[in-house]
């Protein structure tokens, strides 16, 4: 039972690796160019979209050119869509195609909303980024009684990763409320003393659900739908959970050179806080503009949360400013979803990737087709207009 688990989850945790990778690598360097032969013969077009003319058909030609790529893609400048299109299958087995409408998990991509959430709770006066865990939830173990929620936000809790503890992907499959997940990392030793070093942790994220919930004094779910997703339209966002009736939820596979295969089986809500959530690309063009308008947070509260520790990373987000570049960016992996955001706040740039297929090489998940639409927006002056 565990040997196609075991085989996919070496799948993702090498996916998930080569991702921050080439995120770090992208970040590092200017804008690089990107080549491509003319006169090569058009592939054929796997894309669902109906539109007869497109903008740019150098980025629908980049998501042709990728084997088995199943998704969405949008690109908009100041809040409209240059470039959206779907590819490959919402369900294989019914023959049903991606649509704009199409609900893909967006793992990782979960915890700017969580960071959002502290944010909001810190603007209503419930709780301070520099107040530490223990003041609010007491039943913390000794070595955690230090740990702040900012070190919380930007992983320099010391506090391992989930995927790093023995027997997590075991658990994954099981029905296991969050708190039980949560007290499976109290007796392993930390990794670092509190706001030492960056170590990257989706338990963190799961505890920050936690302190939500506590400060709040709802659940998790309802406190982003009343006071993000509600606010700002994101009607067709929310969290995953098996049992739920969900239209328009994707089906996840991962292709490798035998073949393409539904995902591992995840129950969701282990990974709340951290890596539960779906949501759409339309619904990710409105979460961008909400950071331009500040309508779920102030300026100041904003500019905190793109405020870097170490390793480039804020709230919630990888940050890249320099006098060449200004970007905000995630990823997310979670078994049967593969997700990328890239904002360019300077220039008014979106970049959203959802995917519902994990492949063996997922090069548009590293940052490359980013590159592209830099490339041709500077090219074609496209983002000065």
């Amino acid at each position: 039972m565990y040997r196609n688990l075991f085989r996919y989850t070496v799948v993702i945790t090498n996916t998930m690796k080569n991702i921050h990778k080439s995120l770090l690598a992208f970040g590092v360097i200017t804008i690089s160019l990107l080549s491509c032969d003319t006169t090569k013969q058009k592939p054929e077009d796997k894309s669902n979209s109906s539109q007869e003319e497109i903008a740019f058909p150098s980025f629908d030609q980049y998501f042709n050119n990728l084997e088995n790529f199943s998704g969405n893609v949008l690109v908009a400048v100041y809040n409209k869509p240059i470039f959206k299109k779907s590819y490959g299958y919402a369900n294989i087995e019914l023959s049903v195609k991606n649509t704009s409408q199409s609900k893909f998990r967006i793992g990782s991509i979960t915890k700017q909303f969580t960071a959002m959430a502290i944010m909001i709770l810190q603007e209503q006066g419930k709780l301070n980024v520099t107040d530490k865990l223990s003041h609010h939830i007491s039943d913390v173990p000794e070595s955690w009684k230090e740990i702040t929620i900012h070190q919380l936000l930007t992983h320099t809790s010391g506090i391992m990763h989930s995927w790093a503890l023995e027997g997590f992907e075991d658990n994954m499959m099981l029905y296991t409320p969050i708190n039980e997940i949560i007290d499976k990392f109290k007796d392993q030793p930390l990794d670092g003393y509190p706001g030492e070093k960056f170590q990257y942790s989706g338990t963190g994220y799961f505890i920050l659900s936690t302190l939500i919930e506590k400060v709040s004094g709802k659940s998790y779910e309802t406190f982003l739908k009343e006071e993000i997703f509600d606010i700002i339209g994101m009607a067709n966002s929310g969290s995953d959970a098996p049992e739920k009736i969900i239209p328009n939820r994707v089906s996840g596979y991962y292709s490798d050179s035998t073949g393409t295969y539904n995902s591992t089986f995840i129950y969701m809500p282990i990974l709340t806080g951290g890596g539960n959530l779906f949501s759409t690309t339309d619904d990710f063009l409105k979460w961008d503009q909400s950071f331009y308008d500040n309508t779920l947070i102030s300026k100041e509260s904003k500019e905190k949360m793109f405020t870097t520790e170490l390793n480039n990373y804020a709230y919630g987000w990888d940050v890249i400013k320099s006098d060449s570049l200004y970007r905000t960016s995630h990823t997310g992996s979670v078994p049967g979803g593969l997700a990328r955001i890239d904002r360019y706040p300077n220039n008014g740039i979106l970049v959203v990737i959802f995917s519902n297929n994990i492949r063996n090489t997922n090069p548009e998940m590293g940052g490359e087709f980013s590159k592209l639409v830099l490339e041709e927006l500077d090219k074609t002056g496209y983002n000065n207009k």
